[in-house]
């Protein structure tokens, strides 16, 4: 047998895997959530692995394929996935009411940030939306150009805004689905929150970049999944309609970002769109389990390490220039999982894991079919985890762990919120029911 025929035996019974996965998820329980949502990408993800294995010129940039690391993979990616599959199995109906109006204040910060946000915005709009549909160099260009901006980022706060608002940016998305669940709904606050997420998309498609447009889309498509079952009929139709329009206009700018950068190169557009989609799980076959070294944190807990080592970097430049003999590294997607293998080793890596989703199961337990709001944030989190970094990176890393700290701090302060409220109780506890059920 060939190198050729047996790596394509491999890579299609790696996808075979997860469409069976899929059929196991939804064989008792068949409603649609958020693990529908996360399986479902990476069964994209590997329909992509196949195409790009089979470029005549992108095929080269791959080793021949093993099995183990495979196997490995599938199976980190499952306990990454244990919190979302626990959810779908002991599905509850109601979302208790945390009762404090933090989520009301965090709201409001995340919108008079993106408000300061908006200058930017009318400022560059023609020259960097609209010039990307006149001119074919100007995404390159404006990619480019924030690509030199970023070489030193990290070493210092530059827009105060900005940093409040993309370390809440999880959290925005998070809040933004939840209050479409409460019966009396704040829709001005409901509509500032859209237009901060509108915001968030709009921002990165002006300076070129690609990335951040898709992390996001994947967080609002894995938090409107995780938070569906909450939501009535009318508000699921409604979300539904607008998310498929949203998709469609977004779009249109991405194409033409990746017609500038890519439409002139040898491989054509299709053929960097399958190596951009499909490589993750093939390089962390060829790499993943052994790099030549470890980065011993470098990447994803950069700001914790950076405490007790000044020497961290703190970006993808001063990184890659540290770890040089590794034989990959950022600059090519290995999945959130190849991100941790490459910092901590395989076995590390499987520690972790197993001891931080361990953790989360024991804490979304819910009872008599409630689970409360920081319940869901812990499942929220894993959810932002296997969407953003199933087919890239773990999005968390460098300055990101920013986001990460605050999704922890509020998760913290609900836990704490609850539990004075249990011992000092302020009324009679009541739940926050949904439009959907006040139906029934």
């Amino acid at each position: 047998m060939t190198h050729a025929v047996y790596d394509n035996l491999l890579a299609t019974l790696y996808l075979v895997a997860w469409v069976g996965t899929f059929v196991w998820y939804q064989w008792k329980y068949r409603s649609l959530d958020a693990g529908s949502a996360i399986i479902g990408t990476y069964i994209l993800y590997a329909v992509f692995s196949l195409l790009t294995l089979n470029d005549p010129l992108f095929s080269v940039a791959y080793n021949p394929l093993k099995f183990f690391p495979y196997l490995y993979l599938y199976g980190m990616l499952m306990i990454a996935l244990l919190p979302v599959v626990y959810t779908h199995r002991h599905p509850t109906d109601v979302i208790a009411e945390p009762n404090t109006r933090v989520l009301v204040i965090i709201a409001v910060v995340s919108i008079v940030c993106a408000l300061f946000l908006l200058p930017e915005i009318i400022t560059n709009f023609s020259s960097g939306l609209v010039k990307l549909f006149t001119d074919v160099d100007a995404g390159s260009d404006n990619y480019h150009e924030q690509a030199a901006e970023n070489v030193d980022s990290g070493q210092k706060i530059r827009n105060l805004p900005a940093v409040i608002y993309n370390g809440i940016s999880d959290i925005t998305i998070f809040l933004f689905f939840y209050f479409l669940t409460k019966k009396n709904k704040p829709r001005l606050l409901i509509l500032g929150m859209l237009f901060s997420i509108m915001v968030g998309l709009t921002l990165p498609i002006m300076r070129g970049s690609r990335g951040s447009v898709i992390m996001t889309t994947l967080t609002v498509i894995g938090g409107y999944m995780l938070f569906r079952r909450y939501l009535s009929s009318k508000i699921n139709h409604i979300v539904q309609i607008a998310g498929l329009a949203g998709v469609i206009a977004l779009a249109m700018p991405i194409a033409a970002i990746t017609v500038s950068r890519f439409g002139d190169m040898n491989g054509g557009i299709f053929g960097f769109l399958n190596w951009y989609v499909g490589q993750g799980s093939l390089y962390f076959n060829n790499y993943g389990l052994d790099a030549g070294g470890i980065r011993h944190g470098d990447r994803t807990v950069s700001m914790f390490k950076k405490v007790v080592d000044s020497s961290t970097p703190m970006n993808y430049t001063d990184q890659r220039e540290k770890n040089h003999n590794l034989e990959i590294n950022d600059d090519v997607f290995s999945t959130f999982v190849g991100d941790f293998t490459l910092d901590f080793g395989p076995i590390g890596a499987i520690i972790i894991f197993v001891v931080f989703n361990g953790w989360v199961l024991m804490c979304i337990r819910p009872r008599d079919g409630t689970i409360k709001l920081h319940q869901i944030l812990l499942v929220y989190f894993t959810v932002c985890v296997c969407m953003q970094g199933g087919m890239a990176l773990f999005s968390f890393s460098y300055v990101a762990n920013i986001r990460m700290i605050t999704i922890f701090m509020f998760y913290a302060y609900l836990r704490y919120h609850e539990a004075l409220l249990e011992r000092f109780p302020l009324k009679a506890p009541t739940n926050s029911k949904t439009e959907d059920e006040e139906k029934h």
